[in-house]
This record gives structure tokens, sequence and C-alpha cells, in this order.
């Protein structure tokens, strides 16, 4: 829940249950720091934080709760772009290393045979994705080697359940009771490596769900696995698209796209933080 101050009327200092947090987030778009003008990647990312905040039923935030997870949000964003001035030295050399290069032509020419026989992917003895990423995740991947670009967790026997697997898709929810879910493709988008890298890997079918297969062949034919989950193998294959958005406005971008955990976590921090 979340308790805000009315200062709009006149002499008002009115204390009230805030259910609406696109009305919410309007009323504290001038009251937080930087203000978001009620427009734009920021005024999207502090849309998110009080909207967890309206609908968390355990927890009553404030609004000096949601100015610091709000704050917090805005700080990460601008050392990812930071972090991916310095990281995207590393991909270049990723991207130029003979070794690198062979797997990549070897894992895209896999790839478009792949493509003839989408219907009976499950009895492959491997499947191959491609992923478009900001360059800290692609270094991260390269390094790490999972599926997300995180240390490799214990072996695992399951993965992601179609319904895991549709809210992930459908609606950004990447955490589930077993971890963290990411997303590849069984074609290749170059939009979501705008600015970072496109990355080309493989593993085993029964470690990642597959798209309906009714759909394997348009859309974005989305294969989703755990973030620890280990890869058989992985290349970075191109360069993304130069981008002409605001770097700052990409980070915020990246933050939401990762769904409502990063606002979460940044409002239990503001509780503890009182």
């Amino acid at each position: 829940m979340l308790v805000l101050t009315d200062h709009t009327k006149s002499g008002s200092t009115e204390t009230f249950p805030q259910k609406d947090f696109m009305e919410g987030a309007k009323m504290l778009a001038g009251r937080v720091d930087p203000p978001t003008k009620s427009a734009g990647a920021l005024h999207k990312l502090l849309t998110i934080v009080v909207q967890v905040a309206v609908d968390d039923a355990e927890t009553t935030f404030t609004e000096d709760d949601v100015a610091y997870a709000y704050r917090k949000l805005v700080r990460l964003a601008k050392a990812r772009v930071l972090r991916w001035e310095v990281d995207a030295i590393e991909c270049e050399k990723f991207l130029a290393d003979k070794e690198n290069g062979q797997r990549a032509t070897w894992l895209s020419r896999t790839q478009k045979e792949q493509d003839k026989r989408l219907e009976t992917l499950e009895q492959s003895k491997f499947v191959v994705f491609t992923r478009g990423t900001d360059p800290t995740q692609a270094l991260n991947i390269m390094i790490y080697e999972t599926f997300g670009g995180v240390l490799a967790g214990p072996e695992r026997t399951d993965r992601p359940t179609e319904e895991e697997a549709g809210v992930q898709t459908g609606f950004g929810v990447k955490m589930t009771s077993q971890g963290r879910l990411e997303e590849w493709s069984l074609g290749t988008l170059d939009g979501f490596s705008t600015g970072g890298y496109m990355l080309i890997a493989a593993a085993k079918p029964d470690a990642v769900r597959l798209p309906p297969v009714k759909v394997r062949g348009v859309g974005e034919r989305g294969v989703t696995g755990f973030a620890d989950q280990r890869l058989l193998g992985v290349a970075i294959l191109k360069a993304g698209p130069k981008s002409t958005a605001d770097p700052l406005e990409r980070a915020i971008e990246g933050l939401m796209k990762q769904g409502k955990d990063n606002a979460t976590s940044a409002l239990r921090d503001a509780v503890l933080h009182r």
C-alpha cells in the first residue's frame, strides 16, 4: 500500500491511501529528484516504483520510500552507462578473437539448418538461439557462459514451466521459486542489440523452455531458461546497431525490461533506511 499527502488543494495536507498508481506517479513527478515532468523514461521508471508500492498488500510505503527507491534506480542507471563504456572495450576484444569468430560462424550455420526442422527441436542434441543485449550483460554471458551472465548454479534437471515462460515473456516477471529467468530467441532480433551486441549460443533442449511449435518460425520466438543455466557454447556474433537514444534513457529502459524486481528491491531498501 502507498500512502501519500495531497498538497494540491489550497491549505490541504490530507494523507490518504493511493490506489491509482498512474495518478500517484503524476502527483510525485515534481517532488522526486530528478523530477520527471510526467513524461519520458524517468516518469515510466517512477510509475513502476509507484505501482509496486500500491500493489504491495503487506507493507505500507510512504512518499519518502518511493523517492528513495526512485533515486536509487536512477543512480543505478547512471552507473550502468559508465559500465557499458568499459565493458564494450572487452566485448570488442572477444569479437576480434579468432576462436570466437569460428564458434560464431559454426553456430550461425547450425542455426540456419535448425530453421528447417523447428517442429522436432526437442529431439535435437542441442538447440541454437541468439540474444541482443547491452555490453555489460554480453560480457558477463561470455565470461560465465550461462543463460543470464551469472555464476553457474548446480547442474539443473528442470526448466521453466510453460506458465513461468509465458509470464516472463508477456509481463516481464523474471523471478520464480527456482530462480531468475532470461529469454533468448530462435531468431535474430537486431533491435535488442542496439547499442550492444548480438550473442549466439547453444543448450540442450531439455534445459530450456522452447516456444510452441506453431510460433517457432514467427515473432520473438522466445526461448526461456534459468539465468544460472550453463550453455554448451556461446560467442559474440556481431556488434548491434549504433544507438541514437540518450544513454541514460537506454539504461532506464533496460532496468524496466527486467520487470518489477528492481523496483521491489529498491523499495525494500527504502524501508530499511527509514
